[in-house]
């Protein structure tokens, strides 16, 4: 309902309709695979039978991603030609991201946990299951995600709880067992080393104590969090029912996030969000107040219908049932700080665990009779529905084949050979937005404009987030001479992404060439500008000089001054200055004085008359220390008097 509702009062948009109902369609589509289906297949075909032979399964995909992960964390890559991994020493293992194969653990942990307490339990078994245990234990420590830590100490907390709680016997039976799995874990987290990758390696007691930046510095890891909820509770404030949309966090992320990066706290973690790093605001930003109820309700029912097949199960059953649940809460408990359940593998894993714990109760079924046309009806339905599915995803395969090979022969230059590789990716995938947009670069950069300017559409209509598509389509568009068409695009590009200097210097652009129709949004723009970028000469010159076309000499005085006193040296900014000096029939001593030292020191430096051309560039550099004119010049005349330690100490400064 929330999708329906977002795409409906957006038809009249000639990018969100699409995007709203694109990002829409691959998060049901995400749902059907992962969860539905998942789901289902745990619920209707896992039984007595073959329910083991189905962990085993998972436990041998676990080990096989584990010991891989580790393999990874040691510098040791046994699948790709060298190591490729952006995260530093974090392992991903097959799953792409550190984050999804922790989570991915932590709802294996408390299983292996109830099956090596099991009495029953041969030693060669009880030895296997605890090196399963050990590894997934070292590969969770490797990923270096502290949410799936917590995750999975609660996880493992609340499985020994409810052992002791309602498995006395095997509770006191098992201590020796439990204890070594504590001591297993203590001794992996505090004896564990650091990765052998090089780039960002921290052991796990470091990755820990990191916290405690956040107390006194800006720390990614906390404050890009904190700019991503803050603008999931501006999403929840601007549509608090039905929320922006089912699946269109990602797109709707970007317009929120500009406004913050005006704070410093924020200013350095710009992202493109996928998701809200909190499964609370995730679903509340999306569904609304209504959703987030609906969602906790189901939650809670699952809480509910977990602790009544604990308290009426016996044996087996009983483990695994107070193992699944806790792996659920696990997952919950790693979600408030993670994404994971929102991405296919992780994801798979805990539909298909929330399906194995249902499984366990008694099934209870319903017919309902449907006449045979609606029967036939209905079968043909799906059957249409699946083979659209099948078709999608099929033609998506193939786009993503060719939209690579595109991408390679673009980055090689060989434009022409790219192009018909990206519309072919196009063709098959039409809302595809990196496809999309490398196709419109291409088309611009081979001169073919309106082709660009119409895939540039394309991409918008398959993702209007991005700030690089209004920015490259508005200078295109420049380009073809259609100003009027451009401005806007740039504003856009700029209301997304405020801290992109190439976006204020192309509009301001636009603004400085017709300063009597701009200029008071041109003073607006760069006064934005210089409050991002306080330290650039020229943007302060740019806005010196709609001042004066303005008439508004003071301020431009203001504006040049500050312009000279980034950087001495900047001759535009100092004709501006005498110019607006004599509009206002005022002198600047310092400036003018400043301008004679300059002219001294270079007339002495030609007449090789060191004596006087020391004692005035002494004082030109007290008078402009940021020169480097200045102190380059006192850098070359000290080591031409000798005075060598002085002239490397003003060298250095030079450099600076």
């Amino acid at each position: 309902v929330s999708w329906l509702a977002m795409l409906f009062s957006n038809l009249s948009q000639p990018y969100l309709s699409y995007g709203i109902y694109n990002e829409g369609l691959k998060r049901w589509l995400y749902l059907a695979v992962n969860a539905v289906l998942a789901y289902y297949a745990a619920v209707y075909f896992t039984d007595d039978k073959n329910r083991n032979r189905f962990l085993l399964i998972t436990f041998w995909a676990g080990m096989i991603a584990s010991v891989y992960g580790i393999f990874q964390y040691f510098g040791v890559e046994f699948i790709w030609p060298k190591v490729l991994n952006p995260f530093g020493g974090r392992s991903v293992s097959t799953f792409g991201n550190p984050n999804f194969l922790s989570s991915y653990l932590v709802l294996l942990l408390p299983l292996l946990v109830v099956i090596v307490c099991q009495p029953a339990l041969s030693k060669t078994r009880r030895t296997f299951y605890f090196t399963l245990l050990t590894s997934y234990i070292a590969a969770l420590i490797c990923t270096l995600t502290r949410s799936s830590w917590v995750g999975a100490v609660v996880a493992i907390a609340m499985t020994i709880t409810i052992l002791w709680k309602y498995e006395s016997e095997l509770f006191a039976r098992s201590k020796k067992i439990i204890a070594a799995v504590g001591v297993i874990f203590i001794l992996l987290t505090v004896g564990w080393p650091k990765s052998s990758i090089q780039g960002y390696n921290p052991s796990m007691m470091e990755r820990l104590a990191e916290t405690k930046l956040a107390e006194t510095n800006y720390y990614g890891a906390w404050h890009q969090r904190r700019l991503i909820w803050s603008c999931a509770w501006h999403m929840i404030n601007e549509n608090p029912v039905l929320g922006k949309g089912w699946g269109c966090f990602e797109l709707f992320y970007p317009f929120y996030q500009g406004r913050h990066l005006f704070l410093e706290s924020y200013r350095n973690f710009r992202t493109h969000a996928n998701n809200s790093h909190n499964e609370i605001l995730e679903i509340w930003s999306q569904t609304g107040t209504l959703g987030l109820g609906i969602y906790l309700w189901f939650l809670i029912t699952v809480l509910g219908y977990g602790f009544h097949l604990i308290k009426n199960l016996t044996g087996q059953k009983r483990l695994y049932a107070i193992a699944l649940l806790s792996s659920l809460v696990g997952m919950w408990v790693d979600n408030l700080l993670n994404v994971s359940l929102h991405f296919a593998v992780p994801g798979f894993l805990y539909w298909w665990n929330m399906g194995l714990l249902v499984s366990l109760g008694n099934s209870e079924e319903k017919t309902i009779d449907i006449a045979k046309p609606a029967k036939q009806a209905l079968l043909w339905l799906l059957i249409i529905i699946g083979g659209a599915a099948v078709l999608r995803y099929g033609a998506s395969f193939m786009a993503e084949v060719h939209y690579f090979k595109g991408f390679k022969l673009s980055k090689r230059d060989l434009i022409q050979a790219a192009i018909p590789e990206l519309e072919a990716a196009h063709n098959l995938q039409r809302l595809e937005v990196n496809n999309n947009y490398e196709l419109a670069n291409c088309y611009a950069r081979g001169g073919l404009r309106d082709k660009a300017i119409y895939a540039y559409k394309e991409s918008l209509r398959a993702n209007a987030g991005y700030d690089e598509i209004y920015f490259n389509m508005a200078t295109v568009m420049a380009q073809m001479g259609k100003t009027d068409e451009a401005l806007p695009e740039y504003t856009r590009a700029l209301y997304i992404n405020p801290l992109s200097l190439d976006g204020y210097a192309a509009l301001g652009s636009l603004f400085l060439q017709k300063p009597e129709l701009y200029g008071d949004a041109g003073i607006s723009l760069f006064k934005q500008c210089t409050f991002i970028f306080p330290q650039n000469k020229d943007v302060w010159n740019n806005l010196g000089y709609l001042y004066t076309r303005l008439n508004r000499n003071e301020e431009a005085l203001a504006a040049y001054k500050k312009s000279l006193e980034i950087n001495p040296d900047f001759d535009l900014a100092k004709r501006n200055l005498r110019i607006t000096l004599a509009r206002l029939g005022k002198k600047d001593r310092e400036f003018e004085e400043s301008d004679g030292l300059f002219r001294s020191v270079e007339d002495a430096i030609v007449a090789k008359n060191w004596g006087k051309a020391l004692p005035d560039c002494e004082r030109l550099v007290k008078l402009t220390p940021n020169s480097f004119k200045a102190r380059f010049y006192m850098a070359n005349i000290y080591f031409t008097v000798g005075q060598v330690e002085r002239a490397i100490a003003e060298y250095k400064e030079t450099l600076k």
